[in-house]
């Protein structure tokens, strides 16, 4: 007993002394190793002092000195990132742990998948084995404090000579990603020093990451960007036991939030991992007490849900977000008359800031403590930490029900399937594939079809994608209004994609095999059709579009039947797409079909229906004002699918926009005030003119490119920015109160007519994504010829996945409106039709908008003619 209370104290005198000397430039014990000096020299400032900012290029080269000149570090390049910069990590232990890396790396790896093993072996494992503690900064760019306290961190385990720290490395392995985002870094850092001394702003005005933005921790489920691929692949290899997540707040925020979160959470997530959440995240609070850094605040904001932020903890790992106030301007400081942020102490808020100025130092110092606290933490106790992280894998694999997910074979979208299985795949998710039909749950199941079976590691992640989500209906306090959730509150795959995927509770037998990679089902390319006949391409899947787009750079023409048809014995829906057999078609169509699993048919007989021709090389537009995150999004999408389009910029107005575009797009944040006013050109230098007003003559101008013959599509609350445009005959009927009706990011019921040109290909029972938006009402439906594509049940739940409340406010309303507007053709969706490209099965309504209304309409005589 009195060893254990000995070697405890000794543990929190250790604590004490780092935490009290994070942020100090030198401190006992710390001597600079050869060749590696001191960051204040190496930079030419002192790290986080007023208006400085190290840049990305200078700090790449810091750390791989730092890594040279230390037996304690590794630099590793992980990968390129978006634009190319290098995505790095530094492995920092003690040199026998470096040493013995792949050992302890293999050790997690067992005790992450502990199928086999015995409690036994793995407490022998556990007391052998290292834990890994995975800090990572400024995957938000414009929040630089916390990668700037990376280099700091860096310098001083690679050279400080003090016990405690060598306690530390002896007994954690750390994994520091300084920046998550380089290329944001890159883009903010270079650009404050740019302008300094000039009157421009010093923020840079764009998205920070290329397509994602501030949204680049909205990511790690959908796995669409590299960085996400990037910081996925050093987790599943090496199964770290914490994560922690440096951001920054807005300056009015407590000064540093960490630990324990708000509820709910997840029930997906191991309760093993919340405890171990909650108990971290009050150590560092304590850490912070202790070395008088006053303003924490725990247990508020933030909740423990959406995967899309938090990818580790299903993966075993706990997830720290730590969140430091803000300074002004990137960094300078942030000064009031009085005392900064709430002064009423509370459980959750013991000691309130009591000063009238926060700087840039600050920042790094909180960021600094936070860290020291977590990583002495867990390396105090490292046996305890590395069995429970064994427990947790012991509790998914040993789960007995329910007992599988089966994704049927041969489904009406085989890219949806696919992306569902690639991203199931990346996040380490075992899927089995029959090779015979099986009988599950009382249904039967054709060969090829997906078994992802729930007692494996991550079965909890496979979980809570393809499952509904039920957030709770929480209140601020007993019989209070509703307590709002953090973030989106719905993740459901089958209902984003448009596929199916059954639970099943009970055990089954199946013959099948582990998939070691995801390809495209395999299809069979049909012979050339008749004369008479075409290729024929169903409009069921979203990915059609990356046929569109290689047909039309090709430049084959391009049909689609505007009615139902059959064709030797079957059925063909309205918005199938019809292509002259060439050999040039035939040599596309091949390749594409290949690499999407999408069949290809052939008709022996163009029937004799309505229908349209796209036009050759539609021209596209996108309005991306300056940092409008789901412009960006559309432009990730846009890319992948090769679509032939250009942002609009403020130099498209100098002539007609008709000379340049087809279809233009308005994303969700598209006003009329970032259309007319745009960037203010006095704050920014003369290469931002792109994104500056076009004034009320550029209003106008756009007015007269859809009334001359123009297509415009508009979702989120761009439809009211479209409605006042053009004076479109909707209005909005939901009520503004949250406590009346509110839907954070959910899937919500709807009706729609697959046989409208905005519907084709989609199921009539299609769920929108519906984020805060607005639902209309059609006030004069003669005028602008206003049809009602999709809407809202006229009675019952609306709600399909995550939160709602007041859905009948829903009931009857319109969602997708098309209308005929002079020559002009335009397309509103209330909700937001193309979020983050998650719900890409109702995305596909915005491809067929953009692409339907510049086409050329075609009668049953023209079309059996294919325009002939």
């Amino acid at each position: 007993m009195r060893a254990s209370l000995r070697k405890l104290a000794i543990s929190i005198v250790a604590l004490v002394t780092l935490v009290t000397t994070a942020g100090a430039v030198s401190t006992p014990g710390v001597s600079a190793a050869a060749g590696i000096p001191r960051p204040d020299d190496y930079f030419g400032f002192r790290i986080g002092s007023d208006g400085n900012l190290a840049t990305w290029d200078k700090m790449v080269s810091y750390f791989q000195l730092v890594a040279g000149g230390s037996d304690r570090v590794t630099y590793e390049k992980v990968g390129d990132t978006t634009l190319g910069n290098p995505y790095v990590m530094l492995t920092i232990s003690s040199k026998k742990n470096l040493d013995n890396l792949n050992r302890l790396v293999a050790i997690n790896a067992r005790l992450a998948d502990p199928r086999g093993l015995s409690p036994a072996e793995a407490e022998r494992l556990a007391t052998e084995g290292k834990p890994f503690y995975y800090i990572q900064a400024g995957i938000h760019a414009t929040e630089v404090g916390n990668s700037q306290a990376m280099i700091e961190i860096a310098h001083r385990l690679a050279t400080d000579n003090s016990p405690a720290i060598k306690r530390l490395l002896d007994n954690v392995v750390i994994l520091l990603v300084p920046s998550q985002n380089p290329d944001g870094l890159r883009l903010v850092n270079d650009y404050f020093k740019a302008t300094a001394g000039t009157n421009y702003n010093r923020t840079y005005p764009d998205l920070y990451q290329k397509y994602t933005g501030h949204d680049d921790n909205r990511d790690w489920f959908m796995f669409t960007q590299v960085e996400s691929r990037l910081m996925v692949s050093i987790q599943n290899k090496y199964h770290p036991q914490v994560f922690q997540d440096a951001h920054q707040a807005g300056t009015g925020a407590p000064r540093m939030f960490t630990p324990p979160f708000l509820s709910p959470s997840d029930p997906n997530i191991d309760p093993i991992t919340v405890q171990q959440t909650n108990a971290l995240g009050m150590a560092m609070q304590r850490g912070m007490t202790a070395a008088g850094l006053k303003g924490g605040q725990w247990g508020t904001t933030y909740d423990y849900w959406s995967p899309s932020r938090q990818y580790q903890v299903y993966h075993g790992a706990v997830r720290i977000l730590t969140e430091a106030a803000s300074v002004s301007n990137l960094a300078y400081p942030y000064t009031r008359p009085t005392p900064i942020g709430d002064q009423q102490a509370d459980t959750n808020f013991i000691e309130p800031y009591d000063q009238t100025t926060w700087t840039l130092r600050q920042i790094l110092d909180y960021t600094s403590n936070t860290f020291y606290t977590g990583v002495q933490t867990v390396a105090s106790d490292p046996s305890t930490w590395l069995y429970n992280f064994y427990l947790v894998g012991r509790r998914a694999v040993t789960r007995t029900s329910p007992y599988a997910y089966v994704i049927p074979a041969n489904q009406r979208d085989p890219q949806a399937v696919r992306d569902a299985l690639d991203i199931l795949h990346t996040g380490a998710v075992e899927i089995r594939q029959a090779s015979k039909p099986f009988t599950a749950g009382g249904k039967d199941y054709p060969a090829g079809s997906y078994v992802i079976q729930l007692a494996q590691p991550y079965g909890g992640f496979a979980k809570t994608l393809l499952e509904v989500q039920h957030y709770p209906q929480l209140a601020e306090y007993p019989g209070g209004p509703p307590q709002e959730p953090y973030d989106v509150t719905a993740q459901t795959l089958p209902l984003l994609l448009g596929f199916t995927a059954d639970l099943v509770k009970d055990p089954f037998q199946a013959d099948t095999t582990l998939l070691r990679q995801i390809a495209p089902a395999p299809v069979t390319f049909p012979a050339a059709p008749a004369p008479g006949g075409a290729y024929a391409v169903g409009p069921e899947s979203y990915g059609v579009y990356q046929f569109v787009s290689d047909l039309q750079r090709q430049g084959v023409p391009t049909f689609r039947a505007a009615q139902e048809f059959t064709d030797g014995g079957r059925d063909y829906p309205a918005g199938t797409f019809l292509i002259p057999p060439t050999d040039q078609a035939r040599k596309v169509l091949q390749a594409r079909s290949a690499s999407t699993g999408i069949p290809v048919s052939t008709v022996s007989q163009v029937p004799g229906v309505a229908g349209v021709q796209l036009k050759p090389g539609t021209r596209i537009g996108l309005y991306k004002p300056a940092n409008n995150i789901p412009s960006g999004w559309l432009m990730w999408m846009f890319d992948q699918y090769r679509v032939n389009y250009q942002v609009v910029t403020a130099q498209d107005y100098e002539g007609k926009l008709s000379d340049k575009y087809d279809a233009i797009v308005l994303p969700d944040g598209v006003s009329k005030s970032k259309i007319v006013n745009g960037l203010n050109a006095d704050a920014y230098p003369a290469e931002w003119s792109w994104a500056h007003g076009v004034g009320e003559a550029g209003w106008r101008q756009l007015r007269d490119f859809v009334e001359d013959g123009g297509t415009l599509v508009a979702y989120g609350s761009a439809t009211g920015t479209a409605q006042s445009l053009l004076d479109l005959p909707i209005e909005p009927v939901l009520p503004t109160d949250d406590e009346v009706f509110y839907s954070p990011g959910s899937l919500l019921a709807q009706q729609i007519d697959a046989d409208d040109p905005v519907g084709w290909g989609m199921t009539a029972d299609n769920p929108v994504w519906f984020e805060s938006n607005q639902a209309y009402r059609i006030t004069d439906q003669e005028k602008y010829d206003a049809k009602v594509v999709g809407k809202y049940p006229d009675s019952g739940d609306q709600l399909r996945s995550g939160w709602l409340i007041g859905g009948e406010h829903l009931d009857g309303a319109a969602n997708s409106v098309a209308f005929q507007v002079g020559k002009g053709y335009v397309v509103t969706f209330g909700s937001e039709a193309g979020y983050r490209t998650w719900n890409r099965a109702e995305q596909k309504m915005v491809f067929n908008s953009l692409y339907y209304g510049p086409s050329r309409r075609l009668d049953a005589d023209q079309f059996a003619r294919l325009g002939g």
